[in-house]
């Protein structure tokens, strides 16, 4: 992605990937041209597309769920039509079948907390252990791994 300069580009990969995974872009064209040039002054504040609607450190570890589509997308859509930012709709959703309500917070509160602690106290440690899946990398910061890699899949045996 980091060679996509515009929110129109962002929009083309945004969609392509909806549409490979059987989702939409919300219908609202200002709402999503907001949403892009948030991802869009991130991507160039950071180095990576990270949600506009969430916290960001600037360091691609912590942030790495976050970046989106973020690894909270899929299931937020499943389970309430639309992910948190109401960026990705389900077909329902997107047909005005069914009218978005408020997303909670799919990402762990020990993901929130190490986020808001390193950016108050500018400092990225904290007492719980880094978990690591050996498959895609992701990081997880806990007392244990998670059950599943909520970025791909992997059981919690893959994280080391």
């Amino acid at each position: 992605m980091s060679n996509i300069k515009s929110p129109q580009e962002l929009r083309v990969f945004l969609e392509k990937n909806a549409k490979d995974k059987n989702y939409y872009l919300n219908r609202d064209v200002a709402f999503v041209d907001a949403l892009l040039e948030g991802l869009i002054k991130n991507l160039n504040r950071y180095g990576y597309s990270s949600c506009p609607c969430r916290l960001s450190t600037g360091n691609y570890e912590l942030d790495s769920d976050l970046i989106c589509p973020c690894v909270y997308m899929e299931s937020d859509v499943q389970k309430y039509g639309s992910c948190f930012c109401a960026l990705y709709v389900s077909k329902d959703v997107y047909e005005n079948k069914k009218v978005i309500s408020s997303i909670p917070e799919s990402r762990p509160r020990d993901k929130i907390f190490d986020v808001t602690y390193s950016q108050v106290n500018n400092d990225s440690q904290s007492n719980a252990k880094e978990w690591k899946c050996s498959v895609c990398g992701y990081k997880h910061l806990g007392d244990h791994p998670p059950e599943k890699c909520p970025k791909c899949g992997a059981s919690k045996k893959f994280f080391k």
